[in-house]
């Protein structure tokens, strides 16, 4: 397998089915670029958390969580959107394993509503925080909230229009079992993902302060 092939397979799509294994490695060239596509995802929100951890050290840093009159110290509506998540992630796990075909299908449903509805319940969180004077510039745990919720709503919809297509061609009788497996992982992976998120963006003042201090970044 060339790297030009590396970079342009597109694991997540149905065209990634039935693929042949790269003779190197044993893998098949999608399994390796889904691979590698995790791999960028992990290393992009790793700095992210890197720079918001050291970020939040600062004076003009004021935390969400910790006081009553903070927005997330009752953070009942990212739980809900943790369970939302949850189903879609479940959703995609069961289509995977079942062996029917009209049953895989309203799986493929269900999982595709749940991501979307996550999707409009973030927007809808970020417009309870914006009605209450939590604005984009008003404070940087405020920038970093919008951004790191952003981004990973982003790669959501990008699993969407994926899932769309895998889901077309396998109503079109399409061998798409690799590619629905690559679907699989790809909503698990945001699911941890979007865990990771919910405990970084919601902890108080001095939980930030003993994870600089372990960081190095105190």
């Amino acid at each position: 397998m060339s790297w030009t092939q590396i970079f342009t397979d597109k694991p997540w799509l149905p065209e990634a089915a039935g693929e042949v294994p790269d003779t190197d490695t044993g893998k098949a060239p999608g399994q390796i670029a889904l691979r590698m596509l995790l791999g960028a995802i992990t290393i992009l929100f790793l700095l992210f958390f890197v720079t918001f951890i050291e970020r939040s050290q600062f004076q003009d840093f004021h935390a969400l969580a910790g006081e009553p009159w903070q927005p997330f110290t009752d953070s009942m509506r990212l739980w809900v959107n943790t369970g939302v998540l949850l189903l879609a992630s479940l959703c995609l796990h069961w289509a995977v394993r079942t062996s029917q075909k009209q049953q895989a299908i309203l799986l493929l449903l269900g999982g595709g509503f749940f991501a979307a509805l996550f999707v409009v319940l973030q927007v809808s969180v970020w417009q309870f925080l914006y009605n209450l004077g939590y604005g984009l510039a008003e404070n940087p745990a405020n920038s970093y909230f919008y951004m790191l919720t952003g981004v990973h709503a982003t790669h959501i919809i990008g699993g969407l229009f994926a899932l769309l297509l895998v889901g077309r061609k396998y109503l079109a009788g399409a061998d798409t079992g690799v590619a629905l497996r690559a679907c699989a992982t790809y909503w698990h992976y945001l699911f941890v993902l979007w865990l990771v998120l919910f405990f970084m963006l919601t902890r108080t003042p001095e939980t930030y302060a003993i994870i600089a201090a372990f960081c190095g970044l105190g």
